[in-house]
């Protein structure tokens, strides 16, 4: 996948992403570097995708979190993120 879009489904991104708001990612930023922490990306766990921004790293493996924190399933709950998880970066917010 070079680039996508996706619509934001949920609260746990507010107020950065809103429900309704679509968002083009791209698995081309990582071919070149490695995901950095405050990176918004989306990953995909237990057959769906998540869009969460990156809070801590630990070698190969990430622990994500929603902008929401009230209202977010994230890393507290999913546990850490592996590198082969991670569909692409959020690179550009569209309506």
């Amino acid at each position: 996948m070079l680039l996508s879009k996706i619509r934001i489904v949920g609260h746990s991104m507010e107020p950065t992403l809103i429900e309704g708001q679509t968002v083009l990612v791209s698995n081309i930023p990582y071919l070149f570097s490695k995901p950095k922490t405050d990176e918004i990306i989306t990953f995909k766990k237990k057959k769906k995708i998540f869009i969460k921004r990156i809070f801590k790293i630990n070698g190969k493996k990430y622990f994500v979190k929603g902008d929401n924190e009230k209202d977010s399933f994230d890393s507290r709950e999913l546990g850490w993120i592996n590198k082969k998880e991670i569909v692409g970066k959020v690179i550009f917010k569209l309506v």
